[in-house]
């Protein structure tokens, strides 16, 4: 995959209207530390005129009635108040009454899960379309969630969850909650802690843990296409939605899925990139390697790696794909069974026009 870096990593380029003026508008939403959301942009050439930012807990209709907050285009920024942090919220950004951006927050602040993300907001099969929000998740292992946790997922709709550790890993952490429609399709890739008991005891170095997590994802293409069938069949049933993926981490199998998905929609091989290393930001690593703290250096750096989303792993599934079928989209449709007019309803259900 392209490893090329980018100048806004997660800030989706939107073509605000058709026609050759249109302008380029980059807008981000980041919550800050108290809970409120700090909403971001870039406008190019540069507009006149003010902004106009309205709130919904609905990703698909966010009425334009009274703005949650208002600024000058020039003031590049401005920070929305939010009084229940047990919601979700989704934002259409409305640049001198006419260009409008939908935007929400990638990162999902749940007490008690890592890396919780929103799969939405990518352009995605033309410059025109991007991932839905509110309707794709991706995390680290959920275990029994916390009040506030449960009641924002139960906001939020959530419906379908697909858990895809081994029954090892399940059984340590398993969710309890009946609320949501639990879906258990195990992709057995060895039990991390297995690895980092290993990485002590046999002295791993990180070299080895690099090819040991670079061969678990080519595996993962060569091993599991049925498993991969049943996921993009529980996608293609629009009663599913909200639907999250989850594994231990939120990084490795959970990676490799989202970036299929990914492909599936027609995003570009950068973006779908820069979406799995944001794992590096969201999942705690420090904390998941703290054993590490007493080991000696080369040890520690090999844990490390083990938790990280390094662009070589996902390469490595990415070339497995290459290597037996040529390329990804071709592994979609001959070794995982994705017909093209399933792809065209998959992106039917995911997809929306980027210019509301």
């Amino acid at each position: 995959m392209n490893t090329k870096p980018i100048t806004l990593l997660i800030l989706p380029l939107i073509l605000a209207a058709c026609g050759k003026s249109a302008p380029r508008i980059a807008v981000v939403c980041e919550e800050n530390n108290v809970g409120n959301y700090i909403i971001k942009w870039e406008t190019m050439p540069r507009l006149e005129g003010d902004v106009r930012i309205y709130a919904s807990t609905d990703p698909g209709y966010i009425p334009e009635n009274t703005p949650a907050a208002t600024a000058n285009i020039t003031d590049l920024r401005t920070t929305v108040v939010s009084n229940n942090p047990t919601q979700r919220y989704y934002y259409t950004v409305l640049f001198a009454g006419k260009h409008r951006v939908k935007t929400a927050t990638r990162n999902v602040s749940l007490p008690g899960i890592q890396n919780f993300r929103d799969m939405g907001g990518y352009p995605a099969y033309s410059q025109h379309k991007q991932v839905r929000w509110g309707m794709l998740y991706r995390s680290a292992e959920i275990d029994t969630l916390y009040p506030a946790s449960l009641q924002k997922l139960k906001n939020m709709r959530l419906k379908t969850i697909i858990d895809l550790r081994a029954p090892s890993e399940s059984k340590r952490s398993p969710l309890k909650e009946k609320e949501f429609n639990l879906v258990r399709i195990p992709i057995d890739v060895g039990d991390l802690e297995n690895v980092v008991k290993n990485i002590d005891e046999d002295q791993l170095t990180n070299d080895t843990v690099y090819h040991i997590v670079e061969q678990a994802n080519r595996e993962m293409i060569y091993k599991y296409t049925k498993e991969f069938r049943k996921i993009f069949d529980l996608l293609l049933d629009k009663d599913n939605y909200p639907l999250l993926i989850h594994c231990s981490s939120g990084k490795g199998r959970t990676g490799v899925v989202a970036a299929l998905i990914f492909s599936a929609l027609g995003v570009d091989e950068e973006t779908i990139m820069d979406d799995y290393r944001l794992s590096n930001n969201y999942f705690d690593i420090a904390s998941a390697s703290q054993q590490a703290y007493s080991l000696p250096v080369p040890y520690q750096e090999a844990i490390t790696t083990l938790y990280s989303a390094h662009t070589e792993f996902l390469n490595a599934a990415k070339d497995a794909a290459e290597c037996s079928y040529g390329d990804v989209e071709t592994y979609l449709r001959k070794g995982i069974g994705l017909t093209k007019d399933e792809t065209r309803e998959l992106r039917g259900i995911l997809l929306e026009e980027r210019g509301l």
